[in-house]
């Protein structure tokens, strides 16, 4: 994740946020992030526990964060999250993914079940994947966020809600659209993921 992620976030910083020794922050954010790794609770493999590349993220997004002491906005770093997923190696793995289709849907709530069973922890997310009336809906729904946690472990709650974005773009890549009334990180009870395939008869449904 580290490798993924960062290159495209240390470009971010050398171009957006003025005079800042570059090399001296990715020196700090890697022992940041090694200790922040440390200190968090384990969630499972991420071959098992695929939030795990959620909550690894969101490590690495706060350890670059904690490395620029202060001279970082709230802004910038939203938008240091969406120039972040806009890497090659993230559009690569989300551009992958065919989520519209009823046995991957099916199979994607069975593997909920497991994935909420593997830690009791704060950290691991409960979901429930729901499929649509045809392959081209589903709805997911986090009653925990790990990313939540985490912002309460680091003390940037405040960040967390910037890191809500990159569900939009993650879905975008997959070739859907993504609608929700709330998340955690906003101080709703549940994260509601409505999910529809571009062009399809519920996308045009919901643009009537």
């Amino acid at each position: 994740m580290w490798a993924a992620m960062t290159p495209t976030m240390f470009k971010f910083i050398y171009e957006n946020c003025g005079e800042v020794d570059t090399s001296a922050v990715k020196k700090k954010a890697r022992k940041n992030y090694k200790a922040m790794v440390e200190r968090t609770p384990d969630i499972g493999s991420f071959m098992k526990n695929t939030l795990r590349v959620s909550l690894v993220g969101g490590i690495v997004w706060l350890s670059v964060y904690n490395a620029m002491d202060g001279k970082m906005s709230h802004e910038q770093f939203g938008e240091m999250v969406k120039v972040t997923m806009q890497a090659p190696l993230i559009q690569k793995a989300f551009g992958g993914k065919n989520p519209f289709d009823s046995e991957y849907q099916n199979k994607k709530a069975e593997k909920d079940k497991v994935t909420n069973a593997m830690s009791d922890s704060e950290f691991n997310w409960i979901t429930e994947t729901i499929p649509g009336r045809n392959a081209d809906e589903y709805t997911t729904i986090y009653h925990r966020c790990g990313l939540c946690a985490l912002g309460r472990q680091e003390h940037h709650e405040d960040l967390i809600p910037y890191m809500c974005e990159m569900d939009f773009i993650s879905v975008d890549l997959m070739g859907g659209v993504l609608h929700r009334t709330g998340t955690i990180a906003a101080g709703a009870e549940m994260c509601d993921f409505y999910v529809c395939k571009k062009g399809s008869e519920w996308d045009k449904e919901i643009r009537r």
